[in-house]
């Protein structure tokens, strides 16, 4: 019997899966699959959990060297839930001959919306708005203008598939779109929708950022005192990659200092964000539980996705989304 271990934190209060029936009814259609829940306060896989299934997929939970230590582990493919792998050590697992899928098809679009989903309501004041008319401040709202988009320039740091996604979908709203990414020619951008850029003259002449790169060596850190000191003091920037891209001491002095006028987070460095955070005590701070995207359709595929990749090594066909060939 082929053991498939499911993170715990997939479920939701009433104890069921958080991504609907449908996809868990691909694995249990299969005799030859035995599906067994983890506890949902796991958040780091141990050598004794993992080596108690072929298969997991996994959502929060870090998956390290440890983690497949034990002589006796048969782990041998890990199902990411989401895009990012930066919480598995792929090395070890390479070195273990494990497996290590993703599912970057499932969020490209529901990233991309999420991003654009962050720039309206910054530009157009959304949440000051709503303020407002709770707090019987209605004829406030001329003091509190929103922003125009159309003589704006939109900056993408990662032009991967939800970079792409963002640029397509943003075409429309924007005059100009920088992309940075040093993977990608300028024909390749060029093709996409947007103009190639190096990450200083993206910063000083964007009004709006969006971070979507891979958190790596290179990019951690990557958006520090340096990056905000050359933005517009008039610019936003949103993260929705991974929270030690940008580091956020750095952040929090310049939306203290006034260097930029304010940011969108749906990631951060420590997650969940602690209630004592600075970062919650400023009012140009739109924040969100590392979920903006998460919708019934967006985790229906992703869970579809993942569900596919374990199938597929099972059948022994092809995998298309494995990280660490």
């Amino acid at each position: 019997m082929f053991k498939v271990g499911i993170s715990g934190d997939l479920l939701n209060s009433e104890n069921k899966p958080c991504f609907g029936d449908a996809p868990l009814d691909l694995l249990k259609a299969r005799k030859d699959i035995e599906i067994i829940w983890m506890d949902k306060s796991i958040t780091e896989l141990s050598s004794e959990i993992s080596s108690k299934f072929d298969a997991i997929l996994l959502n929060l939970p870090k998956a390290k060297s440890e983690s497949v230590s034990k002589k006796d582990c048969k782990l041998k493919i890990i199902s990411r839930f989401g895009v990012g792998f930066d919480s598995v050590d792929i090395n070890a697992m390479k070195a273990k001959g494990i497996v290590v899928t993703n599912t970057p098809n499932a969020v490209r679009r529901p990233v991309a919306v999420a991003a654009l989903t962050m720039i309206f309501a910054t530009a157009s004041k959304l949440i000051i708005k709503d303020k407002l008319v709770r707090e019987g401040n209605w004829n406030e709202r001329t003091n509190n203008m929103g922003i125009g988009l159309s003589q704006k320039t939109l900056g993408i740091i990662g032009a991967g598939s939800i970079g792409t996604e963002t640029i397509k979908l943003s075409n429309p709203f924007f005059k100009n779109i920088l992309a940075y990414d040093p993977f990608l020619s300028e024909q390749q951008i060029h093709q996409k929708g947007a103009i190639k850029s190096s990450l200083n003259d993206l910063s000083s002449k964007s009004d709006f950022i969006v971070i979507l790169c891979n958190l790596d060596e290179n990019t951690k850190g990557m958006i520090n005192e340096d990056f905000f000191s050359n933005m517009k003091s008039s610019a936003y920037i949103f993260n929705l990659s991974r929270g030690p891209v940008i580091n956020e001491n750095d952040l929090e002095k310049a939306l203290e200092n006034h260097i930029i006028s304010g940011a969108g987070l749906d990631v951060t460095n420590t997650e969940p964000l602690s209630l004592d955070s600075r970062l919650l005590s400023y009012k140009n701070v739109l924040i969100t539980p590392h979920a903006l995207c998460w919708t019934d359709e967006c985790f229906n595929d992703i869970a579809e996705e993942a569900i596919m990749s374990i199938l597929n090594f099972i059948d022994n066909k092809p995998l298309l989304n494995q990280v660490n060939r």
